[in-house]
Order: structure tokens, then C-alpha cells, then sequence
């Protein structure tokens, strides 16, 4: 049976729905310009303390104050909380990092990242994928091994 004109318009009207749909829902999950912003303003202090150094872009400042998440103020806290929820940061801090402390993950990362976690991390506390959060903002500076690791600790967390 032919498909008639009329039908074929209406596909594709449901097809642009459908890519709609999915976009818009995509694009919820990030963190947006206001968010960041919000963020960045709420965390200035903390960022000055904390973050000197991380470069920004791809959620490093993010990462750099939830791995400092002991230090910050109740209103910037609020904030990183709510870009943590975000599927961009959710891809390089997975929710359940935290769930492997003292598994095998956790002691090859630390292992291949000794130096890094020494020289760049010694003033965060462990527990909740801080460590982990602190390589990554600072992952401009961290060797190709302790990299590979880190990205194998957050796939293993990626596929649960």
C-alpha cells in the first residue's frame, strides 16, 4: 500500500516531535549557563581557596569544589549539589564512586596516581569520589597513566 502524502507529512511531523523531545531532554540534564553562573558566583571564596590553577571548561571547577566539598559555605554548597546532579557531571564523578572505596578500582588508581594525588589532591578528604573529582579538575596536569586509570575507575562506574 503506497504511503500518501498526507501520512508522510505526518512521519515526519513526528519524527521533528520526537528529535524535539529528546533534545530538550538532553539538554535538561546539563548544567546550563545560569546554573554555571550561579554557581560561579555562590563559590567565588571557595574557588579563590581551592581552585587556583583548574582550568574551566568541561565541569573542572565543578569537580575541583566537590572534591573540596568539606571547605565550602552552605550557599555554595547548594549550588555544586545542583550541578552535580547533571548528566556532563555525572559522566566524569559518577554518582556511586563513592561505593568503591577499598575495592581493587580504588587501589589501581591510587597506585597509578601516587605523585598526583601527593602533589595535586593532599588537601582533600577521601570518600564520595573526591580524589577522583580532583584529578579530573586538575587533569591537564596529571601523566598519562594515572589518566587511564581514572577513566577506567569512572567506566566500571558508567556501566552499573
Amino acid at each position: 500500500m503506497p504511503i500518501e502524502k498526507e501520512d508522510s507529512v505526518r512521519i515526519f511531523d513526528i519524527r521533528i516531535v520526537s528529535a524535539a523531545g529528546l533534545l530538550a531532554a538532553s539538554l535538561s540534564a546539563l548544567p546550563n549557563t545560569a546554573q554555571a553562573g550561579n554557581l560561579i558566583a555562590a563559590c567565588k571564596a571557595e574557588i579563590a581557596a581551592n581552585c587556583t590553577g583548574v582550568s574551566k571548561g568541561r565541569g573542572r571547577i565543578s569537580a575541583c569544589l566537590w572534591a573540596h566539598g568539606d571547605k565550602l559555605s552552605g550557599t555554595c554548597r547548594t549550588e555544586v549539589l545542583k550541578v552535580s546532579n547533571s548528566r556532563t557531571f555525572q559522566r566524569y564523578i559518577p554518582a556511586d564512586i563513592g561505593s568503591g572505596k577499598g575495592s581493587q578500582y580504588e587501589a589501581g588508581l591510587r597506585r597509578a596516581c601516587t605523585s598526583e594525588v601527593n602533589k595535586l589532591c593532599s588537601g582533600v578528604k577521601t570518600g564520595d569520589g573526591r580524589i577522583l573529582a580532583c584529578l579530573y579538575a586538575r587533569s591537564n596536569s596529571v601523566s598519562k597513566a594515572c589518566s587511564s586509570e581514572a577513566r577506567l575507575v569512572v567506566a566500571r562506574y558508567q556501566r552499573k
